[in-house]
């Protein structure tokens, strides 16, 4: 051991230091012929004195080693409140000891409140954070991401990424935007990757930001321009037309020949193609101008059943827990009742198809099924774009404002093909308090 060892070459030399000269006193007395008995009590009082410095010596010795140990131990584990004593006669490396326990202390409590500020905003921005082991296992995720699956951190820690869903993550390009959707959540997010090492372990790491609402603004603000342009020109134009038709009706006489009755006919026309197209350019105004939602307690079976007699023509199987009561606007989901059943309808050309509605609440979640027995969709790239329809007489605006509604209630909205047979299937979630 390094301090036995070290307490021997002390020894020794303490003994080098001391012995010679008692023995040269020793020596000295004997050729001075003195008493043999004096000669003895010097002999004692020598030996006692070596022997009390060698032990105050050994014990200061431990004394110091034990100091310094116990502050270099508790450094190790971490422990930055212990100092050695302080006094006059203070050992420096005890000294330097308890400057270095002293810093390494402030560090510590600077390190950790440095940690407990990046938790906080780790866990309170909207960006989703999941970091994936070697294996693809989930190591980390914060409360963003503990959002998007509904479920908490402590039953997602240690899932493979296929268990989770999430593969896509890994093969995905750094800054890609993307749709997907998650347990808790469906929309466009943008992925962006990075990695780390943990005890030499490289791990990767996921940034998932929702931007769906983004890029629905600069959507809405792009074709609110657009539709502000349009209303404008399109009625600056279509006024002094119909104007200009109800007068020149007005010029012509009662008793019109063959000519002049197609004349007539050609400004009635025309009237009312001005009128049918103001009408419709209107329409495109409720995108830009949906008042916010003015929710209230509501049973949202009496939603269903206000409506069930716009569609008497058509067989539909309601199923759903007919006493559960929303808070939500009443007239706005009344309203993406009606395009979705009106779309449902119109998609089926069999009198015989019948209309599916079905809801539930899972976790703390309203889910709205609707679905057909139609022809389905054949292109769903531009089911969400204003103008677009594949309805004769269509405005191509009943999806959107579907989607609008349903996001202004904080949820959303979408349409697909159903995988097991023909037909649609319409799904409405709404992140909604249950009242009972």
């Amino acid at each position: 051991m390094l301090d036995v060892s070290l307490q021997k070459k002390q020894g020794r030399l303490v003994l080098l230091a001391s012995l010679p000269q008692s023995f040269v006193l020793l020596w000295l007395m004997y050729l001075q012929e003195v008493s043999g008995y004096l000669m003895g009590i010097t002999f004692f009082i020598l030996l006692m004195l070596l022997t009390y410095c060698l032990i105050k010596m050994i014990q200061l010795q431990n004394y110091r080693i034990a100091t310094i140990t116990n502050l270099v131990e508790s450094m190790v584990n971490n422990e930055f409140n212990i100092r050695g004593k302080t006094g006059l006669h203070n050992n420096a490396i005890e000294e330097m000891l308890n400057r270095l326990s002293k810093t390494l202390g402030l560090q510590q409590r600077e390190i950790k409140q440095k940690q407990y500020l990046i938790s906080k905003i780790i866990n309170n921005i909207d960006i989703a954070i999941i970091a994936l082991d070697e294996h693809q296992r989930l190591s980390f995720i914060n409360a963003g991401a503990e959002r998007l699956f509904d479920e908490p951190a402590t039953s997602l820690v240690s899932k493979s990424a296929q268990t989770l869903g999430i593969t896509f993550l890994i093969d995905c390009p750094a800054g890609e935007i993307i749709e997907w959707r998650f347990p808790n959540k469906h929309g466009r997010f943008q992925i962006n990757k990075d990695s780390y090492f943990e005890d030499g372990q490289k791990k990767s790491l996921f940034f998932i930001t929702n931007v769906s609402a983004i890029l629905r603004e600069e959507q809405h603000q792009a074709w609110g321009n657009l539709f502000r342009v349009m209303s404008h020109e399109i009625n600056n134009t279509l006024a002094p037309i119909a104007s200009l038709s109800q007068v020149l009706r007005q010029l012509l006489p009662k008793e019109k020949d063959e000519a002049l009755t197609e004349v007539n006919k050609g400004l009635v026309i025309i009237e009312e193609r001005s009128k049918s197209l103001k009408s419709f350019i209107d329409s495109y105004r409720t995108l830009n101008q949906l008042p916010a939602p003015s929710k209230s307690s509501t049973q949202f079976s009496t939603l269903i059943e206000g409506i069930q007699p716009l569609f008497e023509h058509r067989s539909i199987d309601i199923r759903g827990d007919r006493a559960l009561y929303l808070y939500l606007d009443p007239v706005q989901i009344q309203q993406i009742l009606i395009n979705i059943l009106k779309n449902s309808d119109e998609s089926m050309t069999d009198s015989d198809g019948k209309i599916f509605v079905e809801w539930r609440n899972e976790h703390n979640q309203f889910h709205l099924d609707i679905s057909d027995q139609g022809t389905g969709l054949t292109n769903t790239d531009n089911l969400f774009v204003p103008f677009y329809t594949t309805k004769a007489s269509g405005s191509g605006i009943g999806l959107t404002l579907c989607r609008n509604i349903a996001e202004n209630h904080g949820g959303y909205f979408t349409l697909e093909n159903r995988k097991n047979q023909s037909g649609c299937i319409a799904k409405l979630v709404l992140p909604l308090m249950v009242l009972s």
